[in-house]
C-alpha cells in the first residue's frame, strides 16, 4: 500500500491567469473568460499588452522578457527586475519573476476585486503559495510581480506526466491542504483549486496559486449575495456543488476542500473533469459522492487514498471534513498506521444517543442563549455524551474539534498531572487548536457524566457568524485566560 507523505453558473467569472509558468495554453478554463464590473476583454487587454523589452515601473524596475501565457484578467510575462542587485537595495524581488499584466478596472467593483486578489496574497504567507513582491495598480499598465515557478502548471504538464502515482497523489494533498489551510487562517477562501492553478515547485512538490476568485471567508458574502458581484462560481469540473446553485451563503471552508479532493481525483484517474462534464454526479440522481469513486476507474487505488479524497468529494458539505485541519491528521494518522480521530469518536457517539436524552439537557440549560441555540433545527447533530473518566481529546490530538461544554465537568490533564477542571455551562475548550489546527497541548477527560457540543472547523464558524453574541464570548473567555495565566515572557 501506497503511504502518504509525513508532513458552470450561466455567467461565472474567474480569474484565470496563471503565475509564472510556461506553454499556458489559451483558454485553458474554457467557460471563465468573461468578468463583472467592467474589466473590459480579453482584446483590449492584448492592446495595452506589454512587448519584450518595455520596462515596467512599480516601487522596482522590470524588463518585460517574453509572455508566458494568457487567461481571462490578461497575460503573465516572465521579466527581469532590473533592481535586484541593485547598491544599497532591501527586500527587493529576485532576478526574474513572473509579471501578471492586466486589464486596468473601469470602475470600484473591478478594482476592488483586483485589490482583493492581491490582498489575498499579501495575508497569505506560506511556501505552498507564490510570494506577491511588488505591484501597481495606477499606472498605464496594471500588474503585479510574483513568484516565478519555471516548471509550469499540473495542467501543463499533464499531457507530459500522465496519471499521477500514489505516492505524488499524496504529496499533492499534503501540499494543497497545507497552502488552503494557510488562507483560511488568514479568512481567505479560494474557490477555484483546479490543476491550472496548480504550480510545480521543481523539487516534487506543489504551489497554489491565483486567489483572483478569492474573498474574505465572510466579509464579502452581503455583496456576493445581494448579486453585486459575480465571483467565486469556480470552473465547472472542479468547483463544488454549492459553487454551480450559486448559493454564496453555502460557501465555506469546505468548499475548498471540494476543490482539493476533485483535483486529487483528476489527477489520480487522469481524467479532466473540466472536459469531462459527464463523469460529474448529482444529488438529484440520488448520489451520495459529486464523482464516483477512484477504484472504480483506476483499479490500483489505494483504500486509505481513495478514503482521504472521496471524503471531501461528498455533496452535501457537511460530511466533508470540517477543515484542513481534519484532512491533515487523517493523512498523517494513514502514515503512522493508526487513526481514530475525534470525529470517528463523535460520529459513533451521537448513535448511541437519543433526541429525548437531548431535550432533557437541553431543559437544564440555565444560559438562555447556549438555550436558545441549542434548540435550532438540527443543532442536535453536535452533542455528544461522555461518561466519568473517559477521554474527550487527548494530549497531542491533531483532529481538529472544538469542545463546548453544557453539562457535567472535565478535567484538563497535562502530561497526566491535572492542571484545571472546567464546569461552566458554555465555557470552549480547544477552539484554538481548532481554528489555528494546532495540536492540543492538554488532554480533556469526563468529570461524571458529561454533555458537550463538538465543532469541527467549518461549523465552528458558522457558529459565530451566526451568532455574534458567542463570538464575543470567546473573546471575553481567552481574554480572561491570558490575563489570569501564568506571566508570559517579554520579547
Amino acid at each position: 500500500m501506497a503511504a502518504p507523505p509525513e508532513i458552470a453558473s450561466a455567467n461565472p467569472v474567474s480569474p484565470t491567469v496563471l503565475l509564472g509558468h510556461e506553454g499556458f495554453g489559451e483558454d485553458l478554463t474554457l467557460d471563465c473568460t468573461a468578468t463583472a464590473g467592467g474589466i473590459r476583454g480579453r482584446d483590449a487587454a492584448d492592446l495595452r499588452a506589454p512587448q519584450p523589452g518595455d520596462e515596467l515601473q512599480a516601487r522596482f524596475r522590470y524588463q518585460v522578457l517574453r509572455r508566458l501565457g494568457r487567461g481571462g484578467f490578461g497575460s503573465v510575462f516572465l521579466a527581469r527586475c532590473l533592481d535586484s542587485a541593485a547598491p544599497g537595495a532591501t527586500n527587493t524581488p529576485p532576478k526574474l519573476v513572473a509579471l501578471k499584466v492586466m486589464a486596468r478596472p473601469d470602475d470600484p467593483q473591478a478594482r476592488n476585486s483586483l485589490k482583493r486578489e492581491l490582498a489575498a496574497l499579501l495575508a497569505v504567507n506560506h511556501d505552498r503559495i507564490p510570494k506577491l513582491y511588488d505591484w501597481n495598480i495606477d499606472g498605464e499598465t496594471c500588474f503585479a510581480a510574483i513568484q516565478y515557478f519555471p516548471a509550469g502548471s499540473l495542467a501543463d504538464a499533464w499531457p507530459f506526466l500522465g496519471r499521477l502515482s500514489a505516492e505524488q497523489t499524496w504529496r499533492l494533498l499534503s501540499d494543497l491542504t497545507q497552502a488552503i489551510g494557510a488562507a483560511h487562517r488568514a479568512s481567505v477562501l479560494h474557490l477555484d483549486v483546479k490543476p491550472s492553478n496548480v504550480l510545480l515547485d521543481g523539487n516534487g512538490g506543489y504551489v497554489l496559486t491565483d486567489f483572483g476568485v478569492s474573498h474574505s471567508s465572510r466579509m464579502s458574502k452581503g455583496l456576493l449575495h445581494q448579486g453585486q458581484l459575480s465571483i467565486g462560481l469556480g470552473t465547472r469540473g472542479y468547483r463544488a456543488p454549492e459553487q454551480a446553485t450559486a448559493k454564496v451563503q453555502n460557501f465555506d471552508l469546505r468548499t475548498d476542500l471540494w476543490g482539493v479532493g476533485a483535483t486529487a481525483w483528476a489527477l489520480f484517474t487522469g481524467i479532466d473533469l473540466n472536459k469531462r462534464h459527464d463523469v460529474l454526479r448529482t444529488r438529484e440522481q440520488g448520489n451520495v459522492f459529486g464523482l464516483q469513486a477512484m477504484s472504480d476507474i483506476a483499479l490500483d487505488c489505494p483504500p486509505p487514498l481513495e478514503e482521504v479524497v472521496m471524503g471531501m468529494l461528498y455533496i452535501d458539505p457537511t460530511r466533508r471534513p470540517g477543515g484542513t485541519g481534519e484532512v491533515l491528521a487523517q493523512i498523517r494518522a494513514i502514515a503512522s498506521g493508526f487513526g481514530l480521530d475525534t470525529a470517528t469518536i463523535a460520529s459513533a457517539r451521537r448513535s448511541q444517543i437519543t433526541l429525548e436524552e437531548i431535550k432533557g439537557v437541553i431543559e437544564g440549560l440555565v444560559d438562555p442563549l447556549w438555550a436558545s441555540i441549542c434548540r435550532g433545527p438540527g443543532f442536535d447533530r453536535y452533542f455528544v455524551k461522555f461518561e466519568d473518566g473517559e477521554v474527550i481529546t487527548s494530549l497531542r490530538d491533531t483532529a481538529q474539534h472544538t469542545v463546548l461544554l453544557l453539562s457535567g465537568a472535565v478535567s484538563v490533564d497535562v502530561n497526566n498531572k491535572e492542571v484545571a477542571q472546567e464546569a461552566r455551562e458554555g465555557t470552549f475548550l480547544g477552539a484554538i487548536s481548532t481554528l489555528t489546527a494546532a495540536t492540543r497541548e492538554a488532554s480533556l477527560v469526563a468529570i461524571g457524566t458529561t454533555w458537550c457540543c463538538l465543532f469541527n472547523e467549518a461549523e465552528l464558524e458558522q457558529l459565530v457568524t451566526c451568532n455574534p453574541a458567542v463570538a464575543v464570548r470567546m473573546v471575553r473567555t481567552m481574554a480572561d485566560r491570558i490575563a489570569t495565566g501564568p506571566p508570559r515572557p517579554r520579547a
